[in-house]
């Protein structure tokens, strides 16, 4: 029985310890240790590993000898010198058997070799390596032999295939006849085909086995429809073969395979006018579409691999035929981190039990990265797992609060930054839906949980409103794709409102145009400038009055307003004697709130009314004119005798 290489240390019949050869190519679980007939063409080499004691310096040298033998009569022998170092022995010593004596003729051998110490003392390998030389063909015993189907099929149609698979043959007898013969069968529509490598095989593997060989329908479909053949040969275990079997011809109807199958094509929604993958695409559908190819067969199934991944198979029942790839199968497991690539795209078409038919790939450029976490709900617009952000009024300061007391100056939205912020980022607010009615772009340095500021949501925007929880959100964009955050819902009392009576003047004018506030006004102005707010039916009881003025240095009321002249004061409809005859309000003091408009200056008056703190309405301007001269250079003050003529023209008299 051959031995495994290094599998064992024999001391032989002498001193030194010999361990078994290892010839390259021969199986070492072999027990007859058949050499394949690729080994029969060259001298076949023996590795004999390195015996101990190796020879010493200044020793004569080691002899190894080695050793083929048949019948137990050595028929070949030689023998090299082995030398001390140096140079360093070879793990492994490499002998031959000559060819010749190789193929001198086939049969039972063995192998061994010895090794002579540098006392002369010999020692042999033991056991012997047997080694099977087989150099016999299996043989035809005509060369007309040929094939025979078990059931002849009239003819090898779909229907045979599927009653009969595998297909069975009855092998003709040969000779030279052995355990583990395999037959090999060619197939052709040619009665002569060139030689080319087998289609199938089929293991004898005793040599009592029934003279029947078998090959898988499905091997057939390679084949072109009308008259085929099928030629064999008898392979042995060593690889000695016989010669190619005539040709035994059938009449083949299979249904034929696909043809060439044309490239796949991305059949997405028109968003996909960039040649580009993003996640609006996969919202909206991403498709792989198949187009005609030749010999399609009702059963026909297609399946699209995506980078590799597969979609799930579907039936081909006409063309074109498009496979949906959905989200997990083109964005692929969460673990996988985003990134800008160009992917494969190819498909299978499957046919019964034959080997898929795959088509070329092509490179598809997919993009679904952005500005922000992913989330479970992807390719979804909305991810839940966002900041939801907060609206302030700039005025009314609250959160999520908007009134009228944010008219002109406006809104702005803030939110805790998303993970991972990177600079170019753009957030975008809408109102109500509408938008974007602000922006924020992230700056270098901003940080995941960092505290963000919109530019200013614009009154216009945002007026027209009564909603307690107006929606408010935003979008985040890396330039490629969006998602969008929750709803912030914001109370908003924006929208118009009640419209009053101008407050009314305690005082008469004077002078032409409409009259003037002046030295000549009734009553005397010098110490303060009385309002009356009128009563009003829409006015209920806590209502309350915010009254205000102001004076501008011009005649047309035009800004800027002086500096200090504002006026403002509350008052409050607290019981039944306020809704009947109104509330006063009084400017002052005079110095200080209407002196400075003394140079036909002007001045306004109004009012806003709230309830609960809720701006419902505001009143109708007031525009009064203002002249403080006297007939002759100087303004009038408080304690100045003055004398008023018919046209209200004042004239000092005498001053305190």
């Amino acid at each position: 029985m051959a031995s495994p290489p290094n599998s064992g240390i024999s001391a032989g019949t002498g001193v030194l310890a010999l361990a078994p050869p290892e010839i390259p190519g021969v199986d070492p679980l072999d027990p007859t240790g058949l050499i394949p007939a690729s080994l029969m063409l060259a001298d076949l080499k023996v590795l004999i590993p390195q015996w101990g004691p190796a020879p010493e310096p200044l020793d004569t040298p080691h002899t190894l000898t080695w050793y083929w033998l048949k019948g137990g009569s050595v028929v070949y022998s030689n023998s090299i010198p082995i030398n001390a170092p140096p140079p360093p022995l070879p793990i492994k010593h490499v002998v031959t058997i000559p060819l010749v004596v190789l193929r001198a003729s086939s049969g039972i051998f063995e192998f061994y070799y010895s090794v002579t110490d540098s006392f002369g003392g010999k020692t042999d390998l033991d056991p012997k390596i047997t080694l099977t030389v087989d150099m016999d063909n299996p043989q035809l015993l005509n060369p007309a032999d040929r094939l025979s189907f078990v059931v002849p099929p009239l003819p090898f149609d779909e229907t045979y295939a599927q009653n009969n698979d595998p297909v069975a043959f009855h092998l003709p007898a040969y000779t030279g006849r052995s355990d583990k013969d395999k037959i090999h069968f060619y197939l052709s529509n040619s009665s002569n085909p060139p030689v080319a490598g087998e289609d199938a095989t089929y293991e004898l593997v005793s040599s009592s086995d029934p003279l029947i060989v078998y090959i898988d329908a499905d091997k057939f479909r390679t084949l072109l429809n009308g008259v085929a053949y099928i030629f064999h040969r008898i392979f042995d275990e060593a690889g000695n073969f016989s010669d190619r079997s005539a040709g035994l011809p059938f009449q083949l109807a299979l249904i034929p395979l696909p043809g060439p199958l044309p490239s796949p094509e991305i059949f997405p929604p028109s968003l996909y006018i960039d040649s580009l993958i993003k996640r609006d695409d996969a919202r909206a559908g991403i498709f792989v579409r198949i187009n005609t190819y030749t010999n399609w067969a009702p059963g026909d199934k297609v399946l699209v691999f995506w980078k590799g991944r597969p979609a799930p198979i579907q039936d081909v029942l006409g063309f074109p035929t498009d496979v949906r790839i959905d989200w997990s199968v083109s964005r692929g497991p969460l673990t996988e981190p985003l990134a800008a690539e160009t992917v494969p795209v190819r498909y299978q078409i499957i046919r019964a039990s034959l080997p898929p038919f795959p088509s070329f790939a092509i490179p598809v450029n997919v993009n679904y990265t952005l500005a922000g976490h992913d989330h479970f709900n992807a390719p979804a617009l909305l991810n839940l797992d966002l900041p939801i952000a907060e609206v302030w009024g700039l005025v009314s300061n609250t959160r999520n609060v908007v009134n009228h007391n944010d008219n002109p100056a406006g809104a702005r939205a803030r939110v805790l930054l998303y993970k991972n912020p990177q600079p170019g980022e753009i957030l975008r607010f809408f109102w109500n839906g509408i938008g974007p009615v602000a922006t924020y772009t992230v700056v270098s340095g901003d940080v995941e949980g960092q505290l963000v500021f919109s530019s200013v949501i614009p009154w216009a925007v945002m007026m027209g409103f009564i909603h307690p929880a107006l929606p408010v959100y935003y979008t985040t964009s890396n330039g490629v794709n969006e998602q969008q955050s929750d709803n912030a819902f914001v109370n908003v009392n924006t929208g118009t409102l009640l419209s009053f009576p101008a407050p009314a003047l305690k005082h008469t004018l004077t002078g032409s145009g409409g009259g003037y506030l002046s030295c000549c006004s009734k009553p005397e102005i010098f110490f303060g400038v009385e309002w009356h707010v009128l009563p009003d039916p829409a006015f209920q009881l806590g209502d309350e009055i915010e009254y205000r003025w102001v004076g501008y240095d011009n005649n047309n009321w035009s800004p800027p307003v002086i500096p200090g002249s504002e006026y403002d004061e509350m008052g409050t409809f607290n019981n039944g004697n306020d809704l009947a005859n109104g509330l006063k309000f009084i400017v002052k003091p005079y110095d200080e709130k209407l002196y400075p408009m003394r140079d036909f200056g002007t001045a306004l008056a109004c009012y806003r009314v709230r309830r609960g703190g809720v701006l419902i309405g505001e009143s109708l301007p007031r525009k009064i004119r203002v002249d403080l001269n006297y007939s002759t250079p100087g303004y009038c003050k408080a304690g100045d005798v003055i004398s008023c003529s018919n046209s209200g023209v004042a004239t000092l008299v005498s001053s305190q």
